[in-house]
């Protein structure tokens, strides 16, 4: 699949390069289409084709680059959903190569699908397409309690952290050091912004009421910091991180001035 300027996805891509797609469910082929389709075991079928492919005059040394290149291009252009982006570069750099990162059904989180580099296996945790609000915090803790010798941070908004938001109990009383860094905006925002844009600007049920975070985390002898930057996340992130303990980082959001990623999780919004 290619892209032509912000959100546009092309569903026949051009050759060359020819697209060869391997996937076990043939449904998947009429989604996005590829000029070969391989309905097969996505491991027998590789194995298959790097046995047919042979001798074939391919050079490898062209695919890091275009590799290389294609993350600059999606780079820059992805660049424009700020602040998450900047935000989640932060944690990326600061996040050890063992880390665990829970996304949550916010903005930061949605961002991260495409913004987010995954450096190992099973070191990125997301509810998917089945859109869970209020998984993230919670599904840090069994993270966390799986893995007690790797760092795991959460990002949430503060909607979805007030789904679980009295587990914070259950991480004091296990020691279960999770760093959660919550985007607090006042509002469930991609709901207030569908009200906003299909309603003629009424709403309902979708602006929040929010406890003081700081003092609640401070009420569970936890550290508790409030950002309002990505320069300012860093060095307390990093100290969170080194500290191995149960954190709470607030980073007040403007739901105005928020850039949705949308346009590149589906295409057609």
């Amino acid at each position: 699949m290619r892209w032509s300027g912000m959100g546009k996805l092309i569903d026949a891509p051009e050759a060359p390069p020819h697209l060869i797609r391997i996937d076990i469910n043939p449904a998947e082929m009429n989604r996005l289409k590829p000029h070969t389709a391989v309905v097969d075991d996505a491991k027998e079928a590789t194995e298959a084709l790097l046995t047919a492919l042979g001798h074939s005059g391919h050079k490898p040394h062209t695919v890091p680059e275009a590799v290389a290149s294609g993350k600059l291009s999606a780079a820059t252009e992805t660049a424009s959903i700020r602040p998450h982006v900047d935000y989640l570069h932060v944690i990326r750099e600061e996040l050890p190569f063992e880390g665990i990162f829970v996304e949550e059904l916010c903005q930061a989180g949605f961002t991260s699908y495409f913004a987010f580099p995954v450096l190992r296996p099973r070191s990125f945790i997301s509810a998917g397409f089945q859109g869970t609000l209020g998984f993230g915090f919670m599904t840090a803790l069994g993270a966390k309690a799986a893995n007690p010798d790797r760092p795991v941070v959460s990002v949430t908004g503060d909607g979805g952290l007030l789904f679980g938001v009295q587990e914070l109990a259950t991480a004091k009383q296990y020691g279960l050091g999770v760093v959660t860094i919550v985007f607090n905006n006042n509002v469930y925002g991609n709901v207030l912004r569908d009200q906003q844009t299909g309603f003629e600007g009424r709403d309902i049920a979708s602006k929040l009421e929010n406890p003081d975070f700081m003092e609640l985390a401070h009420s569970f002898g936890m550290a508790g910091h409030q950002i309002s930057s990505p320069e300012e996340l860093r060095p307390v992130l990093r100290e969170a991180i080194a500290n191995d303990a149960l954190a709470l980082i607030e980073m007040m959001a403007d739901s105005a001035e928020e850039i949705p990623p949308w346009p590149f999780i589906h295409p057609t919004a």
